[in-house]
């Protein structure tokens, strides 16, 4: 993953924590599927879990639903993307 913020990391599915680089929050993260159609993102500092980031496909592929928890306000954040 690369965003145009800076933000790097390589992580396998389904395997450990990957080192994070670029942000100061975050440490490392772990991705995973969950189901055919659910990947789940981890992001960890210094060991502990902060957020937990949730994106569900739709059968379409057209439309996702994204779940977003931050662990340290005890906030979520629900979102829709579309496909363009």
């Amino acid at each position: 993953m690369t965003s145009p913020t800076g933000q790097t990391y390589t992580a396998k599915l389904n395997g450990g924590d990957a080192p994070m680089k670029g942000d100061p929050g975050v440490t490392s993260v772990s991705v995973k599927m969950l189901g055919k159609d659910t990947l789940e993102e981890t992001d960890k500092r210094d060991g502990k879990v902060i957020s937990v980031f949730k994106l569900t496909v739709a059968a379409d592929g057209k439309t996702a639903k994204g779940v977003s928890e931050d662990k340290l306000a005890d906030r979520t954040m629900k979102f829709a993307v579309v496909k363009q």
